[in-house]
């Protein structure tokens, strides 16, 4: 009778174990299952094993306890999925599932801020040379202005002094607020672009009255208030500088000079193809020095055959381009992969 009963309990203790070892493998497979999904998110089609993942209560404590020790079944570590990019292009906002809160939240993507940075440079160009021959100082260039600063003091010059004294002050002061407000906002944050271009506009729009010969008739060029022009085009580089050095672009700065043409001839791919895969540095330096020099000479030639607010109202042009570009760019998308949360659903 013993020897019976005993006969008959051993069948049940393998079955018993049967289960427990299936349930452990089922588990096993489960989680690799869901760490095979991970790196092939594009699958979307359960597994048998998955299906039927409700019928077994101990899988989620078992994957629960292999993670809590940061484990794979095997024994091997469990490291976690590092954040990836993916880049979307924009719809229009009314169209997509985010609305318009979602579009301007976006973080453009540095790349696509490329032919906004080049039309920014040829801009400048077209400014500088007509604030140089108006005002005999810059807007942008402060390199050039700091020169001119310290002969306006020797030479004690007193307008000079004014003038350029205001530009470089007006300069730094734009570019100490737009810089801090575009930390806080998000230097790529496609909302703070927008803005930091219609605030360019704004101030481009406001020189041009001055200039006009409806303006303020002492704000005129060779008037006693004439600062304020100098004074609103440095603000507008200012804005534009502090932008332009925060998009992660460092090829093309939008206004100085110097640096770029070192960087251009020391590069050490300065002798290959366009196409070249280590090319393209060199080639945005080439574009935005070029675009700064074509815009120069643009500049100087319509100062003196159609006057300085049609210069101003050209520059504006190429900043509303600008505008547009920024509305349609592409932005990234900043995808956090939690293994833990795919390998829970996955069991």
């Amino acid at each position: 009778m013993s020897d019976v009963a005993t006969t008959s309990a051993q069948p049940m203790r393998r079955s018993e174990s049967s289960n427990t070892n299936a349930n452990s493998s089922r588990c096993e497979v489960q989680l690799f299952e869901g760490i095979k999904q991970e790196n092939q998110p594009n699958k979307h089609a359960a597994s048998p094993i998955q299906a039927d993942h409700h019928s077994d209560g101990n899988c989620e404590a078992a994957i629960k306890e292999e993670k809590d020790a940061g484990m794979t079944p095997n024994g091997t570590d469990l490291e976690p999925a590092p954040a990836s990019t993916s880049i979307k292009m924009v719809i229009p906002p009314w169209n997509g599932n985010d609305g318009w809160s979602g579009w301007m939240s976006d973080t453009v993507t540095a790349k696509s801020l490329v032919l906004c940075l080049i039309l920014q440079a040829f801009s400048t160009g077209i400014l500088d040379a007509t604030t140089y021959l108006d005002f005999s100082t810059f807007a942008s260039n402060q390199t050039g202005n700091t020169i001119l600063l310290t002969v306006a003091v020797v030479k004690v010059s007193g307008h000079q002094l004014l003038l350029t004294g205001i530009s470089l002050a007006s300069f730094l002061s734009a570019a100490l607020v737009f810089g801090h407000i575009g930390h806080y906002m998000g230097v790529r944050r496609r909302i703070w672009l927008l803005i930091n271009v219609i605030c360019q506009i704004i101030f481009l729009v406001l020189a041009t009255i001055f200039l006009s010969s409806n303006g303020p008739k002492q704000t005129r060029l060779g008037e006693k208030h004439e600062w304020v022009i100098i004074s609103l085009f440095a603000i507008m580089s200012g804005a534009q500088v502090a932008a332009a050095r925060q998009a992660s672009i460092q090829e093309i700065p939008t206004a100085p000079m110097t640096s770029s043409y070192v960087d251009l001839v020391s590069d050490k791919y300065l002798f290959v193809g366009l196409t070249h895969e280590k090319a393209s540095g060199r080639n945005r330096r080439l574009i935005y020095i070029l675009s700064m020099i074509i815009g120069s000479f643009i500049g100087g030639i319509m100062h003196k055959y159609a006057g300085s607010w049609v210069v101003v109202v050209v520059a504006m042009s190429f900043k509303l381009a600008v505008l547009g570009l920024m509305s349609i760019a592409p932005a990234e998308i900043i995808v956090k992969k939690e293994m833990e949360k795919k390998s829970k659903t996955a069991c």
